[in-house]
């Protein structure tokens, strides 16, 4: 059986961001893709994971990707994590599962940006796409350098790579949001909250701070000899530095 071709109904335009919705029901794909239009976005659909996978084949790129879930058509929690990697963007999730807590955190960790219940409101999907769409970089100055030295490490903004002679590692966007605003203030110790507002901006939650948290040690741990990410109760967060200094070119 041959590839399914994706549903674009928008033609591609410079201006307009480009948004993957992967839902089984049509009904709701027809919605949701509508939905992207009204938030000033163009689509592709797709009704299956495993098609949703072959759209990141070669130099196909997106802005944002919106996954939709039920129980007649589940997307696990480790499927999320397949796509956010594959993708490298944000990624909003619908689910019917919502209200519970232990899934929704599931989901978190795995590598949403957002998780909304269906049935949807489509106007807090639309704001979910306009705040993504619209989310600034971080606001330090250390973001803004292109090149970032510390010890043997490499961090190049432009690629969102850190690369040393251990190795290589690449991040998303909101990571290398947070990773750039710990670095913007090594060594000191903030709360989650703090953090958080300083990446992201005010409504992102605790929960999704900590699970970016996760990603950012794992990714760093091959360059622990240099630095780390360490939590003390009663301090909060803080990003170690044990070797050089911070120089933005």
């Amino acid at each position: 059986m041959g590839k399914i071709k994706p549903n674009p109904r928008v033609q591609p335009g410079p201006s307009r961001p480009r948004v993957l919705v992967v839902e089984a029901n049509p009904g709701y794909r027809s919605v949701i893709s509508h939905v992207v239009e009204l938030a000033g976005a163009q689509f592709e659909s797709v009704a299956e994971f495993d098609h949703a996978k072959h759209q990141f084949d070669g130099k196909n790129r997106f802005e944002i990707v919106i996954v939709g879930t039920s129980d007649e058509s589940q997307v696990t929690a480790e499927q999320v994590g397949q796509l956010r990697l594959l993708a490298q963007c944000p990624l909003i999730v619908l689910t019917e599962s919502y209200e519970q807590t232990k899934d929704t955190l599931k989901i978190y960790k795995a590598g949403a940006d957002e998780v909304l219940p269906k049935p949807f409101v489509p106007d807090a999907l639309i704001g979910a796409i306009i705040a993504e769409m619209r989310r600034p970089g971080p606001v330090s100055v250390v973001p803004l350098a292109k090149r970032i030295e510390l010890g043997g490490l490499v961090f190049d903004a432009g690629q969102r790579v850190v690369t040393g002679q251990e190795g290589k590692a690449s991040f998303t966007k909101r990571e290398w949001q947070l990773l750039t605003t710990f670095l913007a203030s090594p060594n000191q110790f903030f709360t989650a909250g703090e953090l958080a507002s300083k990446a992201w901006g005010p409504e992102y939650s605790v929960e999704q701070f900590r699970s970016y948290v996760t990603r950012l040690r794992q990714k760093l741990s091959p360059f622990s000899a240099y630095c780390s990410v360490v939590t003390e109760k009663g301090r909060g967060y803080c990003l170690v530095i044990r070797e050089g200094a911070i120089n933005g070119a």
